[in-house]
């Protein structure tokens, strides 16, 4: 799984794609998270949390 902001979503999935895993999971967060405060980053992160939980409760 990888972890990654909104803008970077599509790279990521390309390298995926490219490396021969099409359908590799990608959590997502809100960019940008180097300027968030503490409080803003604990909601990002609850909300990669759930995405990954999600991901990880199908395989």
């Amino acid at each position: 799984m990888a972890i990654c902001t909104a803008p970077f979503e599509v790279t990521v999935r390309n390298i995926a794609r490219v490396l021969g895993l099409p359908d590799y999971p990608v959590v997502k967060v809100q960019h940008p998270i180097g300027s968030c405060t503490l409080p803003e980053l604990k909601v990002r992160a609850e909300i990669a949390y759930q995405q990954a939980l999600q991901i990880l409760l199908k395989g």
